[in-house]
This record gives C-alpha cells, structure tokens and sequence, in this order.
C-alpha cells in the first residue's frame, strides 16, 4: 500500500536526521485531565501528550481506563483507538461490540459510549481529536466518511498493517512532542491527513458489526430513532415516516430485534438522559428540556419508571 510505503520513507528519514525526541513526561493540567476523562481513561499514563484540549496522544492499558466509565458517557471528541493486545467490551450507542486484538476503533463526537470489560493484558493507544481540530483540518468527504465510521466503529487490522501503524503514531508522537518546533500543530495536521487519505479506507469492517435488521424497514426505523428520540418518543411519529402503522411496525421490529419499537425509543431516551446526568453539569431541568420533556416533574417519573430511581438519585449514586 503506496500510503504505508510512505509512512516507512518519513520514518526512515526521521532517523537518520536525529529528529525523534526522546520520551518525556507530560505534566496534566485540570483542563487536560477533563479533555481525557471525556474519552474514558482515568490514569493517564506518564506518556501522555495533551495539547490544549484539542489533541490527546494516550497509551491504553487495563489500569488507565476509568471504572466510572462503565456508565454511559456522550462523547464530545473524536477517537481513533488501535488495540495491540487483549480484548474489551465496549457498547456504544445501544450496540455491543467485542473488540478482540489487533483491531482499529474509531468514535464520533456525539455518541455514547458505556466501557462494560476489559482484558488485563489490555494494550493499544488512542488518538483523541477535538471536534473544532478536525473542522480545522477541513477534510474532503468528511460528512461522508463520519457516517460510516458512526455506524461502523470497528475496523480490521491484519498482521501486514500493524508495523506501518505503529510507525504512524511513532511520527505523530514525536511531531507532537516537539514543542520547540514552531510548526509542529502543522505537521500534526497533516500528518493526520495522511492517515485520513490513506489509512481509514484500508481497514475492514469485522462481519460480528454489520447491519443485523435484515428487513430495510426496521433498520430505516433505527436511522429514524437516532434522529428523532430527543424530539419524538411516540411510536406513531416514525411509522407515519415510515408510511405504515404503528401496530404494523412494533410487530415488524418485535420479529427482528427481540425488543418493541417503544423499547428502542425508550432505552435512546435513557440512555442520553443517563450520559448527561454522569458526565455534564447541566441541571434536571435542563436535561428534560433538552429531551423534549414538558417539564422536570414528567421526565423525573419517566426516569424513574425506567431506572428504578429519580435522575437525582442516579447523579449522586454515580
């Protein structure tokens, strides 16, 4: 592959120029220890690089991932994750994913994500992008490609991948590292392009994580779902969408999916609430507001119907 090839030559000039730096310990800021607790690790690793709160380069190993992050989180970064070793459970906007070793995992601003196990031999790194760097790095097909890496998160790395990745984020890490360098957020950016251009688009999606509704009503149904759930939590919404009825359609996704279309609506509605009450600030109020709730009273039944506690019980129990 022309782009690894690539990746090989810069390494290759790298050293014989004298141009890595040698590791360094990074000293964690309140605002940088935030930024990474966003994506999910708590013991940040000594060899950690944080910029701002747009660019994080983090190693990954069972002892760093947060145990409060076995709760859903919504993300408000990008991450692109490769595990070496080990394996984890992660489920991310409702579906389950194994990630078995070596494999590529790429998160959207926007999802969410609940972290359910992980392996102790557990190792990887992890890329962590601000939404406003990757606007500032204006990429062609963008909207496109986060689709499918939205509805994709998983992607394979065979044997033959693994050295040029790895040679990758050695790069990246070193440009990253050199703070005396008065281009380095130039290099990283188009560093990053590179992969972006020539990287994502080689990596396969594993058969366990495609599409599993067979009937095209159903998974249109899901797309809808994910739109609509803040605004719209009655089953006639969709099937009007759909131009079928609503008993029509809880029959069609109860035959598909195991669970009722006013399941799916319900658990997007929870699960969101849940990711808010753990990871952001936002008041009661301002969380039924934002679900579409007429008021704090209605959402605060509506959660405790489903959970089993009021959303102040759940915050302070978290």
């Amino acid at each position: 592959m022309p782009i690894y090839w690539l990746i090989s030559r810069i390494w290759f000039v790298c050293l014989n120029y004298n141009l890595l730096l040698c590791t360094t310990q990074i000293f964690i800021t309140v605002g940088m220890k935030e930024f990474i607790n966003d994506i999910g690790i708590d013991n940040i690793p000594n060899d950690s690089i944080i910029i701002g709160e747009d660019l994080a380069l983090v190693s990954i190993n069972h002892s760093s991932i947060a145990e409060g992050h076995h709760e859903p989180r919504k993300l408000k970064h990008a991450v692109i994750a490769v595990y070496t070793s080990g394996h984890c459970r992660m489920r991310i906007n409702l579906n389950d994913y194994d990630i078995e070793s070596p494999m590529l995992l790429t998160l959207m601003p926007g999802q969410i994500i609940e972290q359910m196990e992980c392996s102790p031999n557990l190792q990887g790194y992890a890329i962590a992008l601000s939404k406003r760097f990757i606007d500032m790095l204006n990429l062609p097909g963008w909207q496109q490609r986060y689709m499918a890496m939205y509805n994709n998160p998983l992607g394979i790395v065979t044997p033959d991948m693994m050295q040029p990745i790895r040679i990758f984020y050695a790069i990246l890490y070193r440009a990253a590292a050199n703070e005396d360098n008065p281009f380095r957020l130039q290099v990283i950016e188009n560093l990053i392009r590179v992969f972006y251009y020539g990287g994502l688009g080689s990596f396969g999606t594993p058969k366990q994580n495609e599409a599993p509704y067979k009937n095209s009503v159903v998974e249109r149904f899901m797309e809808l779902v994910q739109e609509h759930y803040r605004e719209e939590r009655l089953i006639g919404f969709y099937a009007d969408k759909l131009c079928i009825t609503p008993k029509y359609l809880s029959k069609l996704v109860k035959e598909h999916t195991g669970r009722s279309a006013g399941d799916w609506i319900e658990n997007h509605v929870i699960l969101e609430a849940r990711a808010m009450l753990q990871s952001s600030d936002m008041t009661i109020q301002q969380i039924a507001s934002t679900l579409n709730f007429p008021n704090q009273s209605f959402f605060g039944k509506y959660f405790k119907r489903v959970t089993g506690m009021s959303p102040k019980q759940y915050r302070n129990a978290k």
